[in-house]
């Protein structure tokens, strides 16, 4: 029998093109819309940490996605998803994308007056927990927050 704490309740993806920038908002929201009845708290962590992710995905990598402009553009696409699972006792968000040359991603916590490199240190200090996994041909990067459900309330 399964336990109920490890009961899928939600699994919704979101696939992405990766033409334009206005994808990472597209991912946010996404995110924000499949937890609008989650509370604020736990929502908006899930969609601040998604949108560094696909921030991530998008821009970062072996080599840089940006072309500096104003406004800056994409040098070339990078589709990519975003899968978000809604648990009993967490959520979990997934964001997949182009592989990397880079084993192991880290968080930087020493370069405080960096204008970017925080977005893994960010949901370093803000999940439960996260992860990494992923090689040449994807990377896909995950977080977990936990999730209060509503209580059940006695028969009448």
């Amino acid at each position: 029998m399964i336990s109920p704490v490890n009961c899928l309740r939600t699994v919704v993806t979101v696939r992405l093109s990766g033409l334009h920038l206005d994808d990472i908002r597209i991912a946010r929201d996404s995110v924000g819309a499949i937890l609008r009845k989650e509370p604020p708290d736990l929502a908006h962590t899930a969609t601040l940490l998604t949108s560094e992710l696909a921030t991530n995905a998008l821009i970062h990598g072996d080599t840089a996605n940006l072309r500096p402009g104003q406004p800056p553009t994409l040098v070339a696409p990078r589709p990519f998803s975003v899968a978000v699972e809604v648990w009993i006792s967490e959520v979990c968000v997934r964001v997949r994308g182009m592989g990397s040359r880079t084993a192991v991603l880290r968080p930087h916590r020493d370069r405080v007056w960096d204008e970017d490199g925080r977005g893994l240190a960010l949901v370093d200090a803000l999940s439960h927990d996260w992860g990494t996994d992923g090689d040449h041909s994807y990377r896909q990067v995950w977080f977990t927050l936990p999730r209060r459900p509503a209580a059940v309330l006695p028969a009448a």
